[in-house]
């Protein structure tokens, strides 16, 4: 990843997502990186991207993958876009991230 911009809504991580709906993604899953290996690795297309805004609970993106859902909310993750890839990481742990790739 090169250039990385922040964003404080998911809103900009939502379409880059939605715009790459089509594409293979391949999602990796860093918590506590020592080896600098993904403790999870996926890929897969994505066969729905969702975002819900909910009362009182904030924003949230799902995406649905072949066997998996992950759910990113605005109160738990950061987003952040890079030129090629969206990343979620955790507000409450700055060692635990997602990386999403689309190929």
């Amino acid at each position: 990843m090169q250039t990385v911009t922040n964003f404080p809504r998911f809103i900009p991580s939502y379409k880059r997502l939605k715009e790459n709906q089509n594409k293979v993604f391949t999602v990796e899953f860093y918590h506590h990186d020592v080896n600098s290996e993904p403790t999870f690795s996926t890929i897969s297309l994505a066969s729905d991207i969702f975002l819900e805004k909910i009362e009182n609970e904030g924003t949230f993106i799902t995406i649905r993958l072949t066997g998996l859902d992950l759910t990113f909310g605005e109160k738990n993750y950061n987003t952040n876009l890079s030129d090629d890839g969206v990343v979620f990481s955790s507000k409450h742990d700055d060692e635990t991230y997602f990386l999403i790739h689309f190929s």
